[in-house]
C-alpha cells in the first residue's frame, strides 16, 4: 500500500514538474517575442544616398513635366527612370475604373432585387450575367494584387 501511495506521489509530482516547466518555456518564448518586438517588421530600404545633379532650365522643365503627369514625387520618378522600373501609373486608374463599374453594377443587381421589375421577361438572366461579371472583374483585380506581392 505504502508503495502505491509512493508510486502516485511521484507520478503526480513529475506531472505536475513538467506542466510547470512547459509553462515556463511558454513563458519564455513570449518573452523572447517582446524582446524582439513583436512580428518581424518589414524590411524598411533606407534612402540615405544623396546624389545632386546640374541641368537647365529647359531639362528641367520638362522633367517636372514628365513628373507630374505621373504624379509621383521628383526623385521617385527619377529612382525608376534610372533603374528602369516600370511606370505603372496609369494601371491604378483602369482598376479604379473597373471597380467604380463594380460598384454600380452591384446597385443595379440591389434595383433588380428590391424593387418590382416586371418589364423583364428575363430578369433572372440579367441578374446572373451581372453577377459573373462582377466575379469576372474581381477576380482579374485580385490576381493582380496577388501578382504584385
Amino acid at each position: 500500500m505504502e508503495n502505491d501511495f509512493l508510486q502516485e506521489f511521484v507520478q503526480q509530482a513529475t506531472k505536475e514538474n513538467e506542466t510547470r516547466i512547459a509553462d515556463e518555456k511558454r513563458k519564455k518564448h513570449f518573452q523572447e517575442l517582446g524582446r524582439k518586438g513583436g512580428l518581424k517588421t518589414k524590411e524598411n530600404k533606407k534612402l540615405d544616398k544623396v546624389i545632386s545633379i546640374r541641368m537647365t532650365n529647359s531639362e528641367y522643365e520638362t522633367l517636372i513635366k514628365k513628373q507630374e503627369k505621373y504624379s509621383l514625387k521628383l526623385s521617385t520618378y527619377i529612382r525608376n527612370v534610372l533603374f528602369e522600373k516600370e511606370l505603372k501609373i496609369n494601371e491604378f486608374q483602369t482598376d479604379e475604373t473597373l471597380l467604380q463599374f463594380g460598384n454600380h453594377f452591384k446597385k443595379i443587381t440591389n434595383l433588380l432585387r428590391n424593387r418590382e421589375w416586371n418589364v423583364f421577361e428575363n430578369k433572372k438572366e440579367i441578374l446572373m450575367k451581372i453577377e459573373n461579371l462582377i466575379e469576372l472583374i474581381h477576380q482579374y483585380l485580385y490576381s493582380k494584387t496577388q501578382k504584385n506581392e
